[in-house]
């Protein structure tokens, strides 16, 4: 589901729910961790029309995008990866691994 600035509050709510019901129970209680983080840290009402503005930028120039160019640096990543030339991200329990 793409979220887009036309969705209700409740539309939101329900793909949360719909991904939450097909999540380990870990990933669940790190969603519930961020929710409740968000409570915590509300944004002030005037950066939500700057964020719907950003989002709106966002969505125009992805959309201006030339798929040739994303299709060639796709291509160049997954030589990358099959030739064993890049390093992981996450370890098998999701943390971010630092590399010096």
């Amino acid at each position: 589901m793409t979220t887009n600035t036309q969705q209700t509050q409740a539309d939101l709510i329900k793909a949360i729910t719909d991904i939450a019901t097909t999540l380990p129970m870990a990933q669940v209680m790190q969603l519930y961790q961020f929710a409740l983080f968000l409570k915590m840290h509300p944004l002030p009402e005037e950066m939500f029309s700057e964020i719907l503005a950003d989002e709106a930028l966002w969505e125009s120039q992805f959309a201006s995008t030339d798929d040739s160019k994303l299709a060639e640096l796709i291509d160049v990543i997954e030589t990358e990866i099959n030739e064993g030339r890049t390093r992981p991200m996450f370890d098998e329990h999701g943390e971010f691994l630092e590399y010096q």
